[in-house]
């Protein structure tokens, strides 16, 4: 359901995963695109899990204030983590050893936020390849002309075992090199999946993953809600990745845009 996002409706902690706004003078709906981060989440095979703790407590902080004050202290949690959980952008680092100058915190942000589309390709067995052909359909079906500078994202369905980790992270389909070439040639800038990886997990050479460290372009893991966008083009994506100096990635929090009065 679309609420409207005015400061007088809202509160803290009244999350809403879609909203509608006022920005730049338009009124704009906006969707939560990005998962969570818990230590119950998937985990990519081989990456570390996510671990909070208490590093200090109100009543720890309190102890330091004047006994007269009026402030009931702070927390503050410490958190490990891969770079590469949850909803989380891929530098070129990542999978290129040749470009460690091409880190997350060197990222573009015209290749992060951009117009986008999105096509449905959840019929493609899981641990199989998604085609050249497969894509082109895909992309007719719902009517996306890929131009430079935009984000395509794709749905292959694994997102709805996101609630049964072992299966999330080894049942789904990924691109092959061709498809992958192709897409690229189009001039996209950024490629999203909802899958935790945009490579068959069944083939080891990693094709989509080779092609973008040769092409030099990013992509984006774990998205979220791809198929409740109400179109397949016209609207913008906004992933936003942590600033880590030296990062082969960073979870990001990512949104999609599109204006109201055309919904």
């Amino acid at each position: 359901m679309t609420l409207s996002g005015g400061p007088a409706e809202t509160g803290p902690g009244d999350f809403r995963d879609e909203v509608e706004i006022e920005l730049l003078g338009r009124r704009v709906r906006i969707l939560e695109i990005s998962r969570e981060v818990s230590t119950e989440m998937p985990i990519y095979p081989g990456h570390v899990g996510v671990a909070f703790w208490p590093h200090v407590m109100h009543e720890q902080t309190r102890q330091r204030l004047p006994q007269d004050s009026d402030f009931r202290g702070y927390a503050v949690r410490g958190i490990v983590a891969s770079e590469h959980v949850s909803t989380h952008v891929d530098a070129i680092w990542h999978f290129n050893p040749d470009r460690p100058d091409l880190t997350i915190d060197r990222v573009p942000l015209e290749h992060l936020i951009t117009p986008a589309g999105w096509i449905d390709v959840s019929d493609v067995e899981p641990r199989t390849h998604i085609t050249r052909d497969r894509v082109a359909r895909a992309l007719d079906d719902a009517g996306v002309e890929l131009r430079p500078g935009m984000t395509l994202l794709y749905h292959t369905g694994a997102g709805e075992l996101w609630g049964e980790p072992l299966r999330f992270v080894a049942e789904y389909p990924g691109l092959d090199r061709e498809a992958s070439e192709w897409l690229l040639d189009q001039g996209i800038v950024n490629l999203g999946t909802d899958a935790i990886s945009t490579d068959n997990p069944a083939d080891l050479h990693y094709p989509n993953h080779q092609t973008h460290a040769e092409r030099l372009v990013i992509h984006t893991e774990m998205v979220a809600n791809i198929t409740r966008i109400p179109r397949n083009s016209g609207f913008w994506v906004a992933f936003l990745p942590l600033r880590l100096v030296g990062g082969t990635g960073s979870p990001a929090r990512a949104l999609a845009l599109w204006e109201a009065d055309d919904a």
